[in-house]
This record gives C-alpha cells, sequence and structure tokens, in this order.
C-alpha cells in the first residue's frame, strides 16, 4: 500500500508502513512534521510491552534515547524513496 502525499511546502511523500523500512532509514510521522526520524532496532512483544514498536530516534535528538514506535504505525518517507543513515547511527 502506497499513497503520494503533498505537504503544504509542496514535497511529494509516500505512505508506507514503518515495518517495510530498513533499518536507519528517514522518515517522518506525518507530511507536515518538522522533525525527520531515523528506523533503529526492533523490541519485541513482551509482558511489560504489549505491541511491537521500533526505537527509533530523531535528527535533533542529543541524547540518542529515541522514541518507540509502533511496528504496525504508517510513516511517511520521500517520494523519491528513503535515506539511508545506518552507517551514522
Amino acid at each position: 500500500m502506497t499513497d503520494t502525499i503533498t505537504n503544504e511546502f509542496g514535497e511529494t511523500f509516500k505512505k508506507v508502513s514503518l515495518k517495510s523500512l530498513k533499518q536507519g532509514d528517514e522518515f517522518k510521522r506525518n507530511p507536515d512534521a518538522k522533525k525527520s526520524f531515523f528506523k533503529g532496532h526492533y523490541n519485541r512483544k513482551s509482558y511489560l510491552q504489549k505491541t511491537p514498536t521500533y526505537t527509533c530516534v530523531h535528527d535533533q535528538d542529543v541524547l540518542g534515547s529515541g522514541t518507540e514506535i509502533n511496528a504496525k504505525a504508517f510513516v511517511y518517507v520521500d517520494s523519491f524513496g528513503p535515506a539511508n543513515y545506518k552507517a551514522f547511527l
């Protein structure tokens, strides 16, 4: 499932599932967002965490703690494809 969306600045994005991205790929949580995130490692479901998630780090995170985003979430990548920064993570 891929949908092309244009934001208020004229940039085009594709709506894809977070699960389909590779580790280190850049994405936004919604098309008009100011922060970009990079997909990190997978956190499986456990008794403490009821749904599987991915730990994702945003581009201005100085502490490197990251944000846990549901594995079934849909995110937005550049229409030409996501940039990969795995070597820098």
